[in-house]
């Protein structure tokens, strides 16, 4: 049974410490901005371009070009805004083998504020055909999936979290693009992403069976459209209600595609993710100030629930 551990690990603690090994087996460019979470060693083939986000891609692209395998380290809410244009020509269009890594997403930023949040990736390299689009559950995860990502045949999109963050005993080894059941359940289906939503979906299914409800727990560290429609080839048969929770804007996020590759089913959805900027503040701060904490999830999604309930005339 996967529970959720004692330790806290940060997954870009985890991607910097298996960078040089990754990169020297597979053969891999590393291209940085400048980060801080590249620690090169000399066996290592690496550059650091400076805050110019634009030429690591182009770079990147250049090299893929040639025969290399190439990795781009940037923050998130800078690959994904000022260098979309070049990931989506130089890196998505010709389906260039390049991993690009965006460190501090989501609300991770914390104190660094609205220039270093970032809640939109996953929706914008969701819009990429083609993209793989990965958030590892935990430290563990993010290096099985970096590794992954390496030997890919296309483009990908790595997002990982600025500090520590919760590790899951029992999780098996992940497979890009396949979600993973974490826990069993024909009620409700909770669908989670990243360390953070992960460990409080799992909350809030022990709430969720405390209320009388079996809940479903599925860990999407591939967020894709792909990927979505894996989900839906492992949520319940009998689940009634989808609940999707991300640490992003549910707008074009994971739930949305999720919700679509579901569609057909007639589940009802609730979204839960970031719904509007973020000021500077602690991590877990902003969390509970977006209702993303196990006790806000929770009391939404009885509410939602029994709102269901109630529109379909069913009082059990």
């Amino acid at each position: 049974m996967v529970e959720i551990g004692s330790e806290r690990l940060s997954t870009r603690v985890a991607f910097t410490d298996a960078l040089p090994g990754l990169a020297v087996r597979h053969n891999v460019l590393v291209v940085d901005t400048d980060t801080g979470s590249v620690k090169p060693t000399p066996e290592m083939e690496y550059l650091n371009v400076g805050i110019a986000e634009n030429a690591a891609i182009g770079l990147a692209a250049g090299a893929q070009h040639h025969g290399w395998r190439a990795l781009v380290c940037t923050f998130a809410a800078f690959s994904v805004s000022r260098a979309f244009e070049f990931i989506k020509l130089d890196i998505a269009y010709p389906r260039r083998r390049v991993c690009i890594v965006g460190t501090h997403g989501g609300a991770s930023g914390g104190w660094l504020g609205p220039t270093h949040h970032c809640a939109e990736d996953l929706a914008l390299m969701n819009s990429l055909p083609g993209m793989r689009v990965v958030v590892p559950a935990d430290a563990h995860q993010a290096v099985s999936l970096l590794e992954q990502c390496l030997q890919y045949d296309g483009p990908t999109y790595l997002r990982l979290g600025r500090k520590d963050s919760p590790v899951f005993e029992g999780l098996p080894e992940p497979e890009l693009g396949r979600p993973q059941e974490v826990r069993a359940g024909d009620d409700v289906a909770l669908v989670a992403t990243g360390p953070e939503m992960l460990a409080t979906a799992c909350h809030v299914a022990d709430g969720l069976e405390g209320a009388g409800y079996r809940a479903q727990v599925i860990n999407a560290h591939s967020v894709d459209p792909e990927s979505a429609r894996a989900v839906d080839g492992i949520i319940g048969g009998e689940c009634r209600w989808l609940v999707t929770l991300e640490e992003a804007f549910t707008s074009g996020g994971m739930g949305a595609q999720v919700a679509s590759a579901v569609g057909a089913r007639g589940l009802r959805w609730l979204p839960v993710g970031v719904t509007d900027f973020l000021p500077p503040g602690a991590h877990a701060d902003l969390l509970e100030a977006s209702e993303l904490t196990s006790d806000s999830v929770l009391r939404r999604v009885l509410e939602f629930v029994a709102g269901s309930k109630s529109r379909e005339g069913v009082s059990g």
